[in-house]
C-alpha cells in the first residue's frame, strides 16, 4: 500500500512541477497561450469527451441508435449536475466540460460529494451496501489516480477500455491469503467475481422522457444480483451488470462487465455460484429469468446469475412503458404498463459469455474437501 501511494504521490509531484515550470517558465512570465499538461490531457479524458455514452449508444457498436435512428442527443453529451463545483448555475446552451465542474478553484481538493453529483450509481451503491474500502476511510481518490480523472493524453472509448482506469486490486493487495478459493480460482476468476456484494442498476429507462423532457425516468432499481461473465481483456470471470432502455415501444438489453463499489472482505460462499438457483434453472429449461412483470411492477431475480453462451435467447427480461407525460419531472407510478417480454436488441461489449466448460463446473454442487 505504501509503495503504491508513494508512486502516485511521485507522479503527482512530477505533473505539478512540470505544470509550474510551463506556467512560469525558467524565470520568465506566463503567457495567455500557456497550456498546462494536465489541461492538455483533460481534453481527451473520458470526463471531457463523454465517449462512454457514444460507444454504448452508437449504431456502429450495435447500440440503441440502431433502433431509434436518433444520433447521440446533444443533451446527453452535455450531461452535468445543476451547478459547477462552486455552486454557479450551468448554462446548458454554452456548457462544456471543464476543470470547474469539480474544482472550486485551480487545484482545490475535490470531495466525494462532488464526484457523486455525477456518479449517481455509486451514490446508490453507498445507500444500500457497505464497502470494505469505505469502512477504512477510503475516498474516491484513494484508489483512482490523477490519470483516471484528468486523462493520460489518450482517448478511450469507455472506462472499460484497457488502460482507461489504472487502479487494480493487486496494486495494494500484493499477495493472497492461502486458502482453497484463492488456490483454485486465482488464475481464472477476478477478485470482483467473489468479493462484490451486489450490482445496483436502474432498469427500463424511458428514453422519451430523457429526449423530450431531459428527465431520467427508470421504472425501478435492480439490486441484490450480479452477473457472472468473462472480461474480454483478461479472459477472467468477472462481475457484470445489465442495463435496459425503451423508446417508442423498442427495447434493448445491454450486458457488460461492471466494477461495483460494494466490496466485502469476506468473499461469497462457494454455493452462491455453484449449483445455485440460476444455473439449475438454465440446466432444466435453457432459460434464466432476469426480470419479470408481476402485474404491477418489475421484479428481478436475486443472487449470482451466469451468462451462458446462448445468452441472447437464454436471458429473459420483461419491459414496461410509461404512459404519463414524458416531460413531467415527477413520475406517476400508476402510468407504467406492461410492454413486452424479450428485448428487440441485445448488446454486449468488453465481455464474453461463460464457456460451456465453465457452466459445467458451476453445475457441480460444491463439496468441502
Amino acid at each position: 500500500m505504501k509503495t503504491f501511494k508513494s508512486l502516485r504521490l511521485a507522479s503527482y509531484t512530477v505533473v505539478t512541477v512540470a505544470a509550474v515550470l510551463l506556467l512560469h517558465g525558467c524565470g520568465g512570465e506566463a503567457t495567455k497561450e500557456t497550456t498546462l499538461p494536465i489541461q492538455e490531457a483533460f481534453r481527451t479524458s473520458l470526463h471531457a469527451t463523454r465517449m462512454g455514452k457514444v460507444t454504448w449508444y452508437s449504431k456502429a457498436n450495435g447500440g440503441f441508435e440502431t433502433l431509434t435512428n436518433i444520433p447521440v442527443p446533444e443533451g446527453c453529451m452535455k450531461c452535468h449536475p445543476g451547478t459547477k463545483a462552486d455552486g454557479t448555475p450551468i448554462d446548458t446552451a454554452t456548457y462544456q466540460p471543464g476543470c470547474d465542474d469539480c474544482h472550486t478553484s485551480p487545484g482545490s481538493p475535490v470531495s466525494d460529494q462532488i464526484c457523486l453529483k455525477c456518479h449517481s450509481r455509486q451514490a446508490r451503491e453507498m445507500a444500500f451496501y457497505s464497502d470494505a474500502h469505505r469502512a477504512k476511510g477510503f475516498r474516491c481518490m484513494s484508489c483512482h489516480t490523477l490519470e483516471d480523472v484528468h486523462g493520460d493524453g489518450k482517448q478511450y472509448a469507455s472506462w472499460l477500455h484497457e488502460g482507461a482506469v489504472k487502479v487494480k486490486c493487486e496494486h495494494c493487495h500484493r499477495s493472497l491469503a492461502d486458502n482453497q478459493a484463492h488456490n483454485v480460482h486465482k488464475n481464472d476468476v477476478d477478485c470482483l467475481a467473489c468479493h462484490t456484494q451486489s450490482i445496483v442498476s436502474c432498469y427500463n429507462c424511458h428514453l422519451q422522457s430523457e429526449i423530450q423532457g431531459n428527465v431520467k425516468r427508470p421504472h425501478t432499481l435492480l439490486k441484490d444480483y450480479m452477473l457472472l461473465l468473462r472480461r474480454k481483456s483478461s479472459g477472467k470471470v468477472y462481475s457484470g451488470t445489465i442495463m435496459t432502455l425503451n423508446y417508442n415501444d423498442k427495447t434493448i438489453l445491454v450486458v457488460a462487465p461492471y466494477r461495483a463499489h460494494t466490496i466485502a472482505k469476506n468473499a461469497r460462499k462457494c454455493e452462491d455460484c455453484h449449483d445455485n438457483a440460476a444455473i439449475r434453472e438454465y440446466n432444466q429449461t435453457g432459460k434464466i429469468v432476469l426480470t419479470k412483470w408481476d402485474g404491477s411492477k418489475i421484479v428481478n431475480t436475486k443472487g449470482v446469475i451466469p451468462v451462458p453462451p446462448d445468452w441472447q435467447t437464454a436471458l429473459q427480461v420483461d419491459f414496461v412503458d410509461y404512459t404519463g407525460d414524458p416531460t413531467s419531472p415527477t413520475t406517476d407510478p400508476t402510468k407504467w404498463v406492461f410492454l413486452e417480454s424479450g428485448a428487440d436488441l441485445k448488446q454486449m461489449l468488453y465481455a464474453e459469455p461463460l464457456t460451456n466448460e465453465q457452466l459445467q463446473k458451476l453445475s457441480q454442487p460444491y463439496t468441502s474437501p
